[in-house]
């Protein structure tokens, strides 16, 4: 099986993640047109379950595969059918206990945590997914440790295709039923009367999430028969020298703060919806006026708090979340290496791999972020071209978010060092106190008249700032970062990525009414792009000799 180098798997992982972000992205912006701010905020909450779900699956199961496969490699030892049967027993238990968490737990959470029964399907939906996501991460993490990305980059691939036309499909498909068939969809969801495209909102939203279940179970089906066709008959009769408590109190060290890691790092999205509908309606009360506006545009009060809290997480962090899920196949792809590196006591290619990582992170994630900051409004404009009023309510907490797109980022990667680097503790540490700053934030700040849902934004960015110092300074510590070295490129591919906002407000600017708005928004963003490379060719961002390295 040919192994890859950083750059090289990087280069897959990424190609996969922009072609699944293209997908989510074409899945994401037709629901919110489809559901509105309400609709969202039913499936924002079944979301806010799947995502750290999600990110267990997707990042603390397949970092224990991989690192634990990375480093009995890295001693000689071709444990890799070991650790893959072992794993699938295990990870595939916690799968089902977990679904069955969810199922138990749907109508609990509806009433007492998000206060809105109306979200129970959606959140009953997402529960089977789990299990999926849990043997998936088997799989994904056996072929990272062995350094070959083209599993993990085509299951994603296939997860993507099918969450987009299988989730708008059954979305489109209630929606239709609702308006085609008022009086038989009433009977059948239980109504004796009442407006039917109105009732189909909240079982509209649980078919999206259906679909995004059905998607999970494609990429587990997929990957498992190329699994089995890649391995062969030579695999299965295998000896080991390790016993499978051994392989199993392994994964165990890596998986178990791995997945507490991850699970703490989503904590945000259930953070978001623990409180922000709750603050908001204390808003209401304090500043009755507050969202007046929005009661003139037709939205009920009773509504108000799901539509902003769905206009925010349905718009907002849809756009957010855009650059760190690419940026995290950086962080997936230098794990096996740097894994490697310290099972072999190599402290200077450990350094290397802590360096090469944040390196590309930061050249990526910077110039995006300010792009977001500066060009929030007109973004959104563009990709949820029609929903006015939900862009006007989280415009403000875009841009805010734009300026956090660079500390999750870097975060992010410097957490899959650490991994490698033995030190699975410390993200989640860092990430614990980051949820209690996020978390007094929310409570603090989105009850201020003026602020609103900004203040989560806010609390965001305060919440990265710290946890992204800090896991810098244990990156210098653990993995042997040249921290100056590190700040001093930082910040000057930051001068290049402000000088690539200030290139495209001056494009959308100076080009003003002159072609229509979604077109003037494309061109302005390519322009800063251009900046960007011109202005990072000039300061020597782009070394060559640094390029070759990440191609080892």
């Amino acid at each position: 099986m040919k192994k890859q180098g950083f750059l090289q798997g990087s280069a897959v992982l990424m190609a996969s993640a922009l072609i699944v972000k293209v997908m989510g992205a074409m899945f994401r912006i037709p629901l919110a047109n489809m559901l509105g701010g309400t609709g969202m905020g039913y499936f924002s909450a079944a979301y806010s379950i799947f995502m750290p779900v999600y990110a267990v699956s997707a990042t603390g199961l397949p970092a224990a595969v991989s690192g634990c496969t990375a480093a009995y490699a890295a001693m000689g030892r071709d444990e890799s059918e070991n650790i893959r049967r072992t794993a699938l027993r295990l990870f595939g238990a916690v799968g089902v206990c977990a679904c069955l968490v969810i199922m138990l737990g749907a109508y609990p959470f509806c009433k007492y945590i998000s206060e809105d029964m109306r979200a129970l399907p959606a959140v009953a939906a997402i529960a089977p997914s789990v299990i999926a996501g849990c043997l998936v991460s088997v799989y994904r993490g056996y072929y990272e440790g062995m350094r070959n990305m083209y599993p993990t980059a085509v299951s994603q691939t296939v997860e993507g295709a099918a969450k987009l036309v299988l989730g708008l499909s059954l979305c489109g498909m209630c929606l239709w039923a609702a308006r085609e068939y008022p009086n038989s969809f009433l009977r059948i969801i239980g109504w004796k009367r009442g407006d039917a495209e109105s009732a189909a909102v909240p079982y509209a939203a649980a078919a999206a999430v259906l679909g995004i279940t059905l998607s999970s179970w494609a990429g587990l089906i997929y990957i498992a028969a190329a699994d089995r066709k890649m391995r062969g008959a030579s695999h299965k009769n295998r000896g080991t020298s390790v016993g499978t408590g051994r392989i199993l109190s392994d994964l165990l060290k890596i998986a178990l703060p791995g997945a507490v890691g991850a699970l703490v790092t989503n904590l945000s999205s259930l953070i978001d919806l623990v409180t922000i509908m709750r603050s908001l309606g204390k808003l209401a009360e304090s500043s009755p006026g507050y969202f007046s506006e929005l009661i003139r545009a037709g939205v009920s009060a009773e509504n108000i708090p799901a539509f902003v809290y769905g206009s925010f997480t349905g718009l907002a962090v849809t756009l957010f979340n855009l650059v760190p899920s690419v940026t995290n196949m950086f962080g997936k792809s230098m794990l096996p290496a740097a894994a490697a590196a310290k099972a072999g006591g190599d402290r200077a290619r450990l350094g290397e791999c802590s360096e090469q990582v944040l390196f590309v992170c930061a050249l990526v994630s910077v110039p995006a972020g300010a792009g977001m900051a500066a060009m929030a409004e007109p973004v959104l404009q563009t990709l949820f071209y029609g929903r006015e009023l939900e862009i006007i309510v989280c415009r403000q907490a875009a841009a805010l978010l734009g300026l956090s797109v660079p500390l999750v980022c870097i975060s992010s990667s410097a957490f899959a060092v650490l991994q490698a680097a033995g030190r699975a503790d410390i993200p989640v540490k860092l990430m614990g106190i980051g949820a209690v700053l996020k978390l007094v934030g929310n409570l603090l700040l989105v009850p201020v008249p003026g602020l609103g849902v900004s203040g989560a934004a806010l609390s965001t960015l305060l919440c990265y700032v710290f946890i992204c110092a800090a896991s810098v300074i244990m990156l210098r510590k653990h993995a042997c970062l040249d921290e100056g070295r590190f700040i001093s490129m930082l910040l000057r591919i930051i001068s290049c990525g402000i000088c690539c906002a200030a290139g495209a407000v001056f494009m959308k600017e100076f080009i003003g009414g002159a072609v229509e708005m979604r077109i003037a928004t494309l061109i302005s963003c390519g322009f800063g792009g251009v900046v960007y490379v011109c202005f990072g060719a000039l300061q020597g961002v782009f070394d060559r000799k640094k390029l070759q390295k990440l191609l080892k």
